[in-house]
């Protein structure tokens, strides 16, 4: 049966004891279902250029007013666009599918980095758990905050450009940083067939940026230790902890902060630190003994915390990580301008030098590769050297001259300091 398909003979159709239809004058394909329960569907026939057979599909509920469904001039250009393409061979039905099953089956940006994260954090990955895992993650979540729901192989140069330029005006290191992360996570994402493109490759570089040179001088040092003895405008009791010990032993936030029980050990009446190989940036284990005000920190810790992390956010047993420290630091007003916690250990080092103490025995002290480039070799594969004693001298050298510097004396070197090189 054909009509003339009007919103009058739409409403005027009945059902009858089986389904039947009313084909469009108007447009050539569509047609009208009409089921014994008196639901009226839409349908386009169509025969696709080259192919045997006639097609039909439903384009769903025919409502003549199109509130509760298809309309009728909605039906009729929908059907117009499906003969159209199935009169130059193609099937927009299944055009359509195939771009939806495509689109479901395209990672989102936030999909991506939950991969990659569980990847660099696997400790069977190759070289183990990546000791940044959580800082890499975080800075991604960061970098890629307005993209997350975007679909991952989308990603081009220029968003990438868009998303760095304006954080490279202020913060040139951390957007250089940003572009990094983002072309690792994209690398291994082709390596493992999730994206197809590197949005970073071809990109210019941001550059490093200004090196960090900042120490705190004694006057500095002195205001910054009586703020954190006042509370630090209410900091976390265990963020203080990590940043006083740092300032004790030279280490990196990071692997103070994840600190646990399990790495304190006792010989004699010395306690030593054991950092673990997979926390230590340079992949060395390496023993510390805890003296002076380190070993008083680490003691109170101790008597709050028997077992696990000594350290810990103040939401959770999760360990402190430098990003931890980085945020308390960021939403305070601090006690010297320009301040980041890497600040404290170029203040230990060079306050070690200052007294005396030679670069390789500070080297071994806050944990860093020993030697020049001409001398690793020898020192990796022939120098057994016990630096126990000369790393312990050390610390309880630059102990002493900390506690002066605390203490108000830092213009000269305390009666209980002793300069170790002339």
């Amino acid at each position: 049966m054909k009509k003339k398909l009007t919103a009058i003979v739409l409403g005027a159709l009945r059902p009858n004891v089986s389904a039947y239809y009313v084909a469009d004058t108007e447009q050539k394909g569509l047609r009208v279902r009409v089921a014994p329960s008196g639901t009226r569907t839409w349908n386009v026939a169509y025969r696709i250029k080259g192919v045997k057979g006639v097609k039909s599909t439903s384009l769903g509920p025919c409502d003549p007013d199109g509130k509760k469904g298809l309309g009728l001039a909605d039906a009729r250009e929908r059907a117009a666009a499906i003969m159209k393409a199935a009169r130059l061979g193609r099937s927009l039905i299944e055009e359509e599918e195939e771009a939806r099953r495509t689109k479901s089956e395209r990672l989102k940006v936030t999909e991506l980095i939950d991969r990659y994260a569980k990847h660099i954090k696997n400790p069977k990955r190759k070289g183990g758990p990546l000791r940044s895992a959580v800082d890499i993650e975080r800075r991604l979540m960061r970098a890629l905050e307005a993209k997350l729901d975007t679909a991952a192989d989308s990603l081009r140069r220029i968003d990438i450009s868009s998303l760095l330029d304006p954080v490279w005006e202020e913060y040139p290191r951390e957007a250089e940083k940003r572009r990094q992360v983002i072309g690792a996570m994209y690398r291994w994402g082709i390596a493992k067939g999730y994206v197809t493109a590197d949005p970073t490759h071809g990109t210019e570089s941001y550059g490093d940026g200004e090196p960090g040179q900042r120490r705190l001088e004694p006057g500095e040092t002195k205001a910054f230790w009586e703020w954190l003895d006042e509370g630090a405008e209410s900091m976390p009791p265990d963020c203080i902890a990590v940043l006083r010990l740092q300032l004790c032993l030279g280490n990196r936030a990071s692997e103070i902060g994840g600190m646990d029980t399990s790495e304190l050990c006792w010989m004699g009446d010395t306690l030593f630190w054991r950092l673990p190989a997979a926390r230590a940036k340079n992949k060395k284990e390496h023993f510390k003994p805890l003296v002076g005000l380190a070993r008083e920190i680490v003691d109170e810790a101790l008597k709050r915390r028997k077992h696990g992390p000594l350290f810990r956010t103040a939401n959770s047993d999760r360990p402190i990580t430098a990003t931890d420290i980085g945020g308390a630091l960021g939403n305070r007003t601090l006690p010297c301008a320009h301040f980041t916690s890497h600040d404290l250990r170029r203040t230990v080092v060079s306050g070690m030098d200052e007294l005396g103490i030679s670069l390789d025995t500070i080297a071994a002290v806050i944990s860093h590769q020993r030697g020049t480039k001409n001398t690793r070799t020898l020192i990796k594969h022939y120098s057994r050297a016990n630096l126990d004693m000369r790393v312990e001298t050390a610390l309880s050298t630059w102990d002493a001259r900390l506690r002066d510097i605390i203490a108000g004396r830092a213009e000269q070197l305390g009666d209980n300091v002793v300069k170790l090189r002339a």
